[in-house]
């Protein structure tokens, strides 16, 4: 069975693609800036590419952030989980 990724590795992944996003982005900014030719295709390239890890780093976030919703009971307050039913508590139906 394949072992499940603790939200530490998640965010590690998204920092280290962010990182590398906007090290692409600048490097491939500050080449066409500096050696403005019509020809600066590794730096277009670069440019593309980090703007597209970031893109992928922001949506993940988003995702990430959308997952821990927390829901509470509405009768004692206790946390409930999404899939529950009923409140572990107090037994109230979760509507």
């Amino acid at each position: 069975m394949p072992k499940k990724k603790s939200v530490f590795d998640k965010y590690t992944w998204i920092v280290t693609e962010l990182i590398v996003g906007i090290a692409a982005l600048g490097y491939g900014l500050f080449g066409i800036i500096k050696t403005p030719t019509p020809t600066n295709y590794a730096y277009i390239i670069l440019v593309c590419l980090g703007s597209i890890g970031l893109l992928v780093a922001i949506i993940q976030i988003i995702i990430l952030r959308k997952k821990k919703v927390n829901k509470f009971c509405s009768k004692c307050g206790e946390k409930i989980k999404k899939e529950d039913k009923f409140c572990p508590k107090c037994s109230e139906k979760i509507g």
